[in-house]
C-alpha cells in the first residue's frame, strides 16, 4: 500500500494500518480478505506527524 501524502515524505512505499474502532473487532481474527479490505490508506486529514 501506498502512504498518503502526510506520511509518504517519511517512508513513500510504507503506510501503517489504522483502523477505525468499529473494525477492530475484525482485526486480525477475520479472514484475510477481510483484513486487507480493512488495510486502507488512512486519510491525512485525520492524521498528524509529529
Amino acid at each position: 500500500m501506498r502512504a498518503n501524502p502526510l506520511v509518504a515524505p517519511i517512508h513513500e512505499k510504507a503506510m501503517p494500518v489504522i483502523l477505525h474502532p468499529e473494525d477492530c473487532d475484525r482485526w486480525p481474527d477475520d479472514e484475510t480478505a477481510s483484513a486487507c479490505e480493512l488495510a486502507q490508506a488512512f486519510s491525512s486529514q485525520l492524521m498528524q506527524v509529529a
